[in-house]
């Protein structure tokens, strides 16, 4: 009876003194406490039938990684531990000691077990430090409202990375190393990514190992925005590359646009000698409110269709009509009056579309910009009246049909370039037209 109770203070006093909510090895027991390896499994096996000790076997079981096993399985995969052989290896004068499996074994106290018996106190009001110390599974994720990230994107303060999957969140520093934020808010949040609610709606899914390491003020903070984990799933993408190491084969509808646009660029620059857009764009360091904004008002709508407009129509180059199309016009001001104005670049785009291709139909050209003309003329809305800074979902909705229409738009301008016979030689990415494209 004594040997439990050593076992169980053991296990529970390794994994209070641990700074990072660690497990004590398995062989670690029967040498701290001088008992036979095979004897102490027996009574470690008791332990667990009482939900007092559980075990994590796995490559990095120093963390409850996931969740915690059923009873039985933690029974037989302690049965079968009784069989695992150490062999010494030696290294000049150390000689370390190894177990021959993959997956070794570490031992923690059950949430049931800490719960009644560890003080939690110390943590104050650390919600997610809480619940690590209480047991809770390290690589579990919890999920929050998108509206969470505002704080960190529009403070200068922060560096805020976001990559339409996932992103970072940290402090900066001035030119002398020390951070320019008050204690409180000098933080590293390694990894946030993107979610979905029940009803497919976006949300923010981050690991609690992560948030328990958020200073007590942010975690609050983030406690005010979470939602039950039961109503929502982590994006495949983001699940898949974070926890099982795989690439990301899908894109955001915003890259895709960028992408587009960089290949019209490179298309008419080889074919015409001169580029339909004044530059390339730069996808790896894009504008960061260049993506699904977190919170949806008209003010983060209208600064994002300002940000498309000017990758779009203000990016196009008249330079690149001068000798096919006349860039004036002449337009009547009065009785017998005229005057002569420039043309705009999507009426450029327009009339060389219509010059430079066949169509089935001749309406075909101002159906395919129409999209771009919608951009310009939402625009122009803030500038021609005051528009309040109003909270509204249908901004989301707005947002994903808009640049929907802008890609595709896009898309087929550049695969009619395609059709040039000087277009061959030009090299572009071959996955354009089957890459997976997300629209979120």
């Amino acid at each position: 009876m004594s040997e439990l109770k050593n076992i169980e203070k053991l296990v529970f006093s390794f994994f209070c003194d641990s700074s990072d909510f660690n497990g004590i090895p398995l062989r670690q027991v029967s040498q701290d406490l001088n008992l036979d390896y095979e004897e102490s499994i027996d009574l470690i096996k008791e332990l667990v039938k009482s939900e007092i000790v559980s075990i994590q076997s796995s490559t990095n079981p120093h963390i409850i990684g996931f969740k915690h096993h059923p009873v039985q399985s933690q029974l037989e995969i302690l049965e079968d531990a009784k069989s695992i052989k150490v062999e010494k290896q030696s290294f000049g004068n150390f000689e370390i000691a190894m177990e021959q499996t993959e997956y070794p074994i570490c031992l923690y106290p059950t949430p049931k077990y800490t719960e009644g018996n560890r003080d939690v106190d110390i943590y104050g009001y650390a919600k997610y430090s809480v619940e690590l110390a209480l047991s809770a599974p390290q690589m579990s994720f919890r999920f929050f409202e998108t509206d969470i990230l505002e704080r960190y994107s529009n403070d200068p303060r922060f560096d805020f990375e976001f990559q339409d999957f996932s992103g970072q969140i940290s402090c900066k520093y001035d030119d002398e190393g020390n951070p320019i934020l008050r204690e409180e808010d000098q933080i590293f949040l390694k990894s946030f990514g993107l979610g979905f609610d029940s009803s497919g709606a976006r949300v923010v899914a981050a690991m609690l190992c992560d948030l328990g390491k958020l200073s007590s003020e942010h975690q609050v903070a983030w406690g005010a925005k979470e939602i039950p984990s039961t109503e929502c799933k982590v994006l495949d993408d983001y699940y898949n590359n974070l926890i099982l190491g795989q690439w990301i084969t899908s894109k955001s509808v915003f890259t895709a646009l960028i992408d587009e646009i960089n290949a019209i660029y490179k298309l008419t620059e080889s074919i015409f000698g001169i580029p339909l857009f004044h530059k390339e764009l730069d996808g790896e360091h894009r504008p960061k409110n260049f993506t699904f904004f977190f919170s949806p008002t008209s003010k983060n709508y209208y600064d994002f269709i300002n940000l498309l407009d000017k990758y779009l129509s203000e990016n196009i180059n008249k330079s690149f009509f001068e000798g096919s199309l006349e860039l004036e016009e002449l337009k009547p001001i009065g009785d017998n009056m005229v005057e002569r104005v420039r043309k705009g670049t999507l009426r450029l785009l327009e009339e060389w579309v219509s010059l430079s291709f066949r169509f089935p139909d001749d309406s075909f050209p101002k159906k395919m910009l129409k999209p771009l003309k919608d951009v310009r003329r939402e625009r122009q809305k803030p500038a021609h009246k005051v528009i309040e800074n109003d909270y509204d979902p249908k901004f989301i909705d707005k947002q994903k049909k808009i640049m929907e229409a802008c890609y595709i738009s896009i898309g087929s301008l550049r695969r009619n370039l395609q059709t040039h016979p000087k277009a061959k030689s030009v090299e572009l990415n071959a996955h354009l037209d089957d890459e997976k494209v997300k629209y979120f």
